[in-house]
């Protein structure tokens, strides 16, 4: 009958309304990823551009190296590098030392209450949210008390203080997922729970310690305001440097553009290399059951 549709036809029109749908779906995540992208796609391109071109912006451009040779000309730009990746790699693996034992006890160990691993836990949740504006002049006063102000060490002391609460809050959830069976036939076995923590726990859970080492070094070579107020110039970090092209006399757009792209290379190549593992770090830390 005419008034009724074959069965190609009805397979053909869902076919035809599932390449649609694919299509605007597609069309709608590129856009929208285009217009996150967009900012740093205008730094980089500025980046290539005169300091006139970059306060006159203009759709198409003569490129020169001229801004870039004069950021990677300052000598004074790899000491600020060296010093976020001073911070970076010591702040990050202090943190990891700190946070994971940490993590381990509260989920495996007991204290004499029930109710304190869950009140310490909910103490580091806690401590993530603190903004670093709150505390900054009891921690200033801490300092220069003990003479920490203008070194690397004192800086560091920050960071790790900040950053380890992330790699509990991270490295917790996964510690959780891992039944409880394991640990206690290893204790039949003789195993104390320093060995349980270093070859069955952290070799289970390196995924999620992964994606919570990336994040920890994201935040700590993009801080700037405890940089900016607990440095000087010989122990400053690449934030605090960028921060020089904005003078009485203007903001250099062209350089702070340069030397923004220099910063987030590594950051972007680091987690573009990584990026697997933090997706599944972060969604196998968050599913339970």
């Amino acid at each position: 009958m005419e008034g009724h549709r074959t069965l190609q036809q009805i397979q053909r029109g869902i076919r035809t309304r599932r390449i649609l749908k694919l299509t605007v779906m597609t069309v709608i995540i590129y856009t929208i990823a285009i217009v996150y992208f967009s900012p740093i796609l205008y730094m980089f391109l500025t980046g290539f551009k005169t300091e006139h071109q970059a306060v006159l912006p203009r759709l198409f451009f003569t490129p020169t190296f001229e801004t870039f040779q004069r950021v990677v000309g300052d000598p004074t730009m790899f000491r600020f590098i060296r010093n976020s990746a001073y911070q970076v790699f010591f702040g990050t693996l202090l943190s990891l030392l700190l946070g994971i034992p940490a993590a381990f006890g509260l989920v495996f160990g007991r204290l004499r209450k029930d109710t304190t691993n869950g009140n310490i836990y909910l103490w580091f949740i806690t401590t993530i949210l603190l903004p670093p504006v709150a505390v900054i002049i009891p921690l200033y006063t801490w300092f220069q008390q003990f003479n920490l102000i203008n070194t690397p060490y004192g800086l560091l002391v920050a960071y790790v203080g900040f950053h380890t609460p992330i790699v509990v809050w991270m490295v917790h959830s996964f510690f959780s997922d891992l039944p409880v069976e394991i640990f206690e036939a290893s204790e039949i076995d003789g195993c104390s729970r320093l060995q349980q923590l270093i070859f069955i726990a952290v070799p289970l859970v390196r995924t999620g310690i992964m994606s919570a080492a990336l994040l920890v070094a994201v935040f700590i070579w993009n801080e700037f305001f405890l940089g900016f107020n607990l440095t000087g110039n010989p122990t400053a970090t690449l934030p605090v440097y960028m921060a020089r092209f904005r003078e009485q006399q203007g903001m250099f757009v062209a350089q702070l553009s340069a030397s923004s792209t220099i910063a987030v290379l590594p950051a972007v190549i680091f987690g573009w290399m990584t990026q697997k593992a933090l997706v599944k770090g972060l969604t196998l830390g968050a599913v339970k059951g």
